[in-house]
C-alpha cells in the first residue's frame, strides 16, 4: 500500500467524523459554547469513563487520563460544576471519596448525540452486505485497540 493510500484512509476517517459532527446542528453546538477546549475534553473523558463506572469516577483517575495534576483537575471540575456540566457526589462505595459524573443536562446532551449517531451508523450499515458490516466493525475495533495500545497520550 502506498503512502497516498494511507493518507486517503486517514483523511476519509477524519473528514467523515468532522462532517458527522457538523451535521448535528447549530442548536446543539450552541449548548457547548463558552467552554474551553480543555473543559470540553474533560467533559468527554468523564462521559467515556462513566460508561464503565456509572457510579462516577475519582478525581485521580480523571487527572491521570487528562495528564494533568489533581489540583488542576479539581479546579476544572469546580468550574464545570458551576456551569452545571459536571457534579460531585459522595461515592456510594466509599463515602469519603468523591465521585465525578456528568450533570443531568449534560448527560441528556450526550444521550441525544449518541442516539443521533447510532441511527446514522445503523442507516449506513443497512446499505452494506451483512459480511461487510462484520468486517467494518472488526476493522474499526482493531484500529481503536491499536491506538489504545500503541499511541501514547499527548503524542504528535
Amino acid at each position: 500500500m502506498s503512502k497516498n493510500q494511507y493518507v486517503k484512509i486517514y483523511r476519509d476517517m477524519s473528514d467523515s467524523v468532522d462532517e458527522l459532527r457538523s451535521r448535528v446542528g447549530h442548536a446543539e453546538v450552541k449548548l457547548w459554547t463558552g467552554l474551553t477546549f480543555n473543559q470540553l475534553r474533560m467533559i468527554k473523558n468523564v462521559c467515556t469513563l462513566t460508561r464503565d463506572n456509572p457510579e462516577g469516577i475519582t478525581l485521580k483517575l480523571l487527572a491521570e487520563t487528562l495528564q494533568i495534576t489533581p489540583a488542576a483537575a479539581s479546579e476544572m471540575v469546580d468550574a464545570l460544576v458551576r456551569k452545571n456540566m459536571l457534579r460531585r457526589e459522595h461515592n456510594q462505595l466509599d463515602r469519603r471519596a468523591i465521585a465525578i459524573k456528568l450533570s443531568e443536562p449534560c448527560q441528556e446532551r450526550f444521550s441525544k448525540y449518541d442516539q443521533h449517531f447510532f441511527q446514522l451508523t445503523e442507516d449506513f450499515c443497512k446499505t452494506l452486505p451483512a459480511e461487510d458490516v462484520g468486517k467494518f466493525s472488526q476493522m474499526l475495533s482493531a484500529f481503536h485497540q491499536w491506538v489504545v495500545d500503541n499511541v501514547p497520550q499527548g503524542s504528535r
